[in-house]
């Protein structure tokens, strides 16, 4: 099951890139991102990775996942795999692609968040699907906080 969503950023491909391989940046825009910590000191590739703690909502236990990013084509596309955590079924992978395309001065971003293999089970993976599909959202979209974050930061230091 896949669960995507887009945006328009008003920013070149190579600003936005230049902020999503940076994974500590994901707690600036992924409120479910309570920790990062690279595994390895390396600039961003292919085969970096880093140690991510996820808590799904304010009452959940918090899980640390391994990520890596196994495709890293800058300025087009970015796919981080996530594994392993507390509890975690053997064999659990949940990946997220990035995809930026340059579009009227701006770039065009889509994330597609892969949870086939989850180790969610069956049932509760249909909810979330109807949920994203049907469902209205309680608060601000997690792209439009990246967003917002990249249009009134660029040219400014802390967009990183």
């Amino acid at each position: 099951m896949r669960l995507a969503s887009s945006i328009f950023i008003d920013s070149s491909p190579g600003t936005v890139w230049a902020f999503l391989e940076n994974p500590e940046n994901m707690l600036l825009w992924n409120p479910k991102v309570k920790h990062v910590s690279p595994s390895c000191f390396s600039n961003p590739r292919q085969g970096y990775r880093y140690a991510i703690t996820y808590q799904m909502s304010g009452n959940a236990i918090a899980s640390e996942l391994e990520a890596e990013f196994v495709h890293f084509e800058p300025l087009s596309k970015l796919t981080i795999r996530h594994t392993g955590g507390l509890a975690s079924p053997p064999g659990r992978i949940i990946e997220e692609n990035y995809d930026l395309a340059e579009r009227n001065g701006g770039t065009f971003l889509t994330q597609t968040i892969c949870i086939r293999n989850s180790g969610i089970n069956i049932f509760l993976r249909l909810l979330i699907w109807i949920i994203q599909k049907w469902g209205k959202p309680t608060g601000k979209p997690y792209l439009e906080t990246f967003r917002d974050i990249i249009e009134n930061n660029t040219g400014k230091k802390g967009v990183q």
